[in-house]
C-alpha cells in the first residue's frame, strides 16, 4: 500500500494526483466521440496548435496565463477549421493539416521569442509536478463543463455521429454540434497540457477508447470502460514514474500504449476466429 501512497505525500504531488484523476476521466470521455467520429488526426493537430496560445500567454502574462492562452488558441483553431470545412472543394483532413501545422509553426516561433528559461520540452511533454492551485481550479472548471456537456447532449451526440440525416430530421442542429465537439476537444487538450503535454495528448484521447473498444460495442459501455482504463493508466503511470524517477508524461503514454498492445494480443489470441474466416470468404 505504501508503494501506491508514497507518491502523494507532498502538496505538489497531491495536486498532480488530482490533475491525473480529472484527465483520466475527461480525456477518455471526449476521446470516445473523437474515436467514433474518426477525428484522431484532428486531436493530434489540435494538441499541437495550442502551442501558440501557450507562448503568447506565457510571454505576456507569465505562467498563470498558459492554460487560458492555450484555451483561446484551441477554440480559435476549432472555429477556423469549422468555417473552412464548409467548402467541400477542400477535404476536411487537408484543412486540419493546413491550419494545425500553421498554428504549430507560429507557436514554435512565438516561443523562441519569449524571454524565459523554461524549456519547450515542458510544454511538449508536460509539467505535471509544477501545477499550482490556479491550474487545479482552472482544470476542474473546464473538466466539469466538458463532462456536463457530454452528459446533457449524449443522445444527440449518438444520433449526430451514427446517423446525421436522421439527426437533422428530428431537429438536431448537427453543424452546431460538430462545432461544439471541436470546442470540447480544445478544452480536453488544454486540460491534458500539464499532464502529458502537447506532443502526447492524443494518446490519452485515443488509447483508452481503443482499448475499451476491444471489449465493448455499445457507446455507453465503451465510454465507461475507457474512463476506467484511462484512470488506471494515468494514475498508475504517475506512480510508476515517481518510483522509477521518470518523466510522468512519457511514462503515462508508454504505459497506455503497452496496455493496448497486451490487451489486443490477448483478445486476438482468445477470440473466435470465425470472423476472420467469414471476412475472407466475402472477400472472394
Amino acid at each position: 500500500m505504501s508503494w501506491l501512497l508514497d507518491p502523494f505525500q507532498s502538496d505538489f504531488s497531491q495536486r498532480a494526483g488530482l490533475i491525473c484523476i480529472m484527465v483520466g476521466i475527461l480525456a477518455p470521455t471526449v476521446g470516445t466521440w473523437i474515436s467514433l467520429r474518426r477525428l484522431a488526426y484532428m486531436g493530434d493537430a489540435m494538441s499541437h496548435s495550442v502551442l501558440g496560445g501557450v507562448a503568447l500567454g506565457f510571454g505576456w502574462f507569465g505562467s498563470q496565463a498558459v492554460l487560458p492562452g492555450a484555451l483561446v488558441a484551441g477554440i480559435f483553431m476549432a472555429v477556423v477549421i469549422h468555417l473552412l470545412s464548409q467548402n467541400r472543394r477542400v477535404g476536411h483532413d487537408s484543412v486540419i493539416a493546413v491550419v494545425g501545422s500553421g498554428m504549430f509553426a507560429f507557436g514554435v516561433l512565438a516561443l523562441s521569442k519569449v524571454d524565459t528559461t523554461v524549456s519547450i520540452t515542458h510544454f511538449l511533454f508536460g509539467q505535471l509536478l509544477t501545477v499550482n492551485t490556479a491550474d487545479l481550479w482552472t482544470t476542474l472548471v473546464l473538466t466539469l463543463l466538458a463532462l456536463g456537456f457530454v452528459w446533457y447532449r449524449f443522445d444527440d451526440l449518438k444520433f449526430a455521429t451514427f446517423d446525421r440525416d436522421h439527426a437533422t430530421q428530428i431537429g438536431i442542429r448537427v453543424q452546431r454540434l460538430d462545432m461544439a465537439m471541436l470546442v470540447l476537444l480544445a478544452i480536453c487538450v488544454v486540460v491534458c497540457l500539464n499532464t502529458v503535454g502537447i506532443a502526447l495528448t492524443v494518446s490519452l484521447l485515443i488509447t483508452p477508447t481503443a482499448t475499451a473498444r476491444l471489449f465493448f460495442n455499445n457507446v455507453s459501455a465503451i465510454s465507461k470502460g475507457a474512463i476506467a482504463i484511462g484512470l488506471v493508466e494515468v494514475v498508475g503511470g504517475f506512480i510508476v514514474a515517481y518510483h522509477l524517477d521518470l518523466a510522468p508524461g512519457p511514462t503515462i503514454t508508454l504505459g497506455a500504449t503497452a496496455v493496448f498492445i497486451v490487451v489486443y494480443i490477448i483478445r486476438f489470441a482468445t477470440s473466435d476466429r470465425t470472423y476472420v474466416h467469414h471476412t475472407h470468404e466475402h472477400a472472394h
